[in-house]
């Protein structure tokens, strides 16, 4: 590093640390600059604890980002000695930030090979770090076995991401995390996640504000750099209860959500979705398809592989697709593609739903209801059918509900289907249910045995 480079990233710090001024790291070291609400959140989530709770496509990645690139250069005479943290409730979003990180060194006018080595200095097993040339480094893990993974280390600054429905916060935040940011006096622990329902990331919220650390929410309209009209689609038609949780990142009643008390029984993060079939294992797949024939944003084919000759069944696959229902639709669209010279589709649903059974030679449900009926027929060979029409809906959701309630399934984390349990209700005319219907399909068959009581009279 050479002193003209020194001396800009100095004084980019100095002015964070004196002024909470992030403007000029931004602009001179970075090169990329925050809007309004992120650099709010900068200025002011100056506390041991600090609480972010946005919604959707609020830009929290780029914050937390900045964050850690910061603390590394504010210790960067510590070497290896400094370490900061990002965790998450699986691996694959813990990792969302280290892209993050990634894409800013790459992009900073200053922050060369002279600090970071990216083709050499990532390394992702026994789990992903990211390796500064001063010996310095930022780990990325998952809350999993109660963070467990985590102790015993130190960290300078730890960003806890996507959290909101991890089922043991409270005691991974007083027991794990803040006993690792003891080392430094500058050491911060900031939680970030759009709200879930009034759980423990709720009551973190609140304790956090009670002790003077910064807390904050934000609407996805804050960020100006992404599409507000999709957003205005969106609003135009979503509930309100998921309007505020998802676009304006608010925590709502969930009381009456039908699944959300549920999310806590069905998940186990220690699981993981897997393509691999096990050997003499016997499975189920269930699929809730497309309305159109290519889909739109917010209506897809869905489909879920459940491992049942073990119990609890495991959710062991998921699919979600826009494609066209049937091989022979595939190729009529080919040809109408290739005269205009798109990219042809190589797949169906009919393909998908085939390829899914010979691998696996599962028991097959499908949705039946509507245009279903017509692509079930192509695979009634393979397939039984599932309609929803009439009171048949009530009685397979309240049937999904039973399921889950005796402990017949349990699922890894999973993200989209998580977002529709904690925000469905029966009245769902305009909600996102692709996954939530997928599932209700897969576990219809499912036999749950009720317990009958006898009562005596005295």
């Amino acid at each position: 590093m050479n002193k003209a480079i020194f001396n800009i990233i100095a004084f980019s710090l100095k002015q964070i640390q004196e002024k909470n001024d992030w403007s000029a790291f931004d602009d001179l070291v970075l090169n990329y600059k925050s809007h309004d609400a992120q650099a709010e959140w900068l200025s002011k989530s100056i506390y041991r604890e600090n609480l972010l709770h946005p919604g959707n496509g609020w830009g929290k990645t780029d914050v937390i980002a900045k964050k850690h690139l910061r603390y590394i250069l504010q210790h960067y005479l510590d070497g290896e000695k400094y370490k900061t943290l990002n965790v998450a409730i699986t691996q694959e979003l813990s990792e969302l930030v280290l892209e993050r990180i990634t894409g800013l060194i790459k992009g900073s006018p200053l922050l060369g090979l002279w600090f970071c080595d990216l083709k050499k200095n990532i390394v992702r097993h026994p789990f992903p770090q990211i390796r500064y040339n001063n010996g310095a480094m930022t780990e990325f893990k998952t809350t999993k076995r109660k963070g467990e993974s985590i102790e015993g280390k130190e960290y300078g600054y730890i960003s806890a991401d996507e959290v909101a429905l991890e089922r043991h916060l409270e005691f991974i935040r007083e027991k794990i995390l803040l006993p690792r940011t003891r080392r430094w006096k500058d050491s911060q622990l900031d939680f970030y996640a759009t709200p879930k329902g009034f759980n423990a990331y709720y009551r973190i919220r609140n304790d956090i504000e009670r002790k003077g650390g910064y807390v904050r929410g934000g609407t996805s309209y804050e960020n100006p750099y992404i599409d507000h009209k999709l957003f205005d689609y969106l609003c135009s038609s979503w509930s309100e209860s998921k309007v505020n949780q998802i676009i304006k990142g608010k925590f709502i009643d969930t009381a009456e959500m039908m699944f959300a008390s549920r999310v806590d029984k069905l998940f186990n993060n220690e699981l993981n979705l897997i393509d691999e079939i096990v050997p003499g294992g016997k499975y189920i797949e269930g699929w809730d398809l497309a309305r159109g024939r290519r889909g739109s944003i917010s209506d897809q084919t869905v489909g879920f592989r459940l491992l049942k000759s073990i119990t609890p069944h495991i959710i062991t696959k998921r699919w979600a697709f826009q494609l066209p229902w049937t091989e022979k639709g595939r190729e009529n669209l080919n040809q109408d593609e290739q005269k205009q010279g798109i990219k042809l589709t190589k797949s169906s649903i009919e393909r998908q739903i085939r390829e899914a059974h010979y691998a696996s030679n599962s028991d097959v449900y499908m949705d039946s209801t509507g245009v279903g009926d017509t692509l079930w027929e192509m695979c009634m060979d393979i397939a039984r059918p599932v309609d929803f029409r009439g009171g048949n809906k009530d009685v397979i959701l309240d049937h999904l509900q039973a399921v889950i309630d005796s402990n017949l399934l349990k699922s890894p984390y999973i993200p989209e289907l998580v977002d529709e349990m904690t925000t469905y209700q029966r009245a769902d005319t305009n909600l996102e249910t692709d996954n939530l219907m997928a599932l209700a399909v897969a576990c219809s068959k499912i036999p749950v045995i009720t317990k009958k009581y006898e009562t005596v009279d005295g």
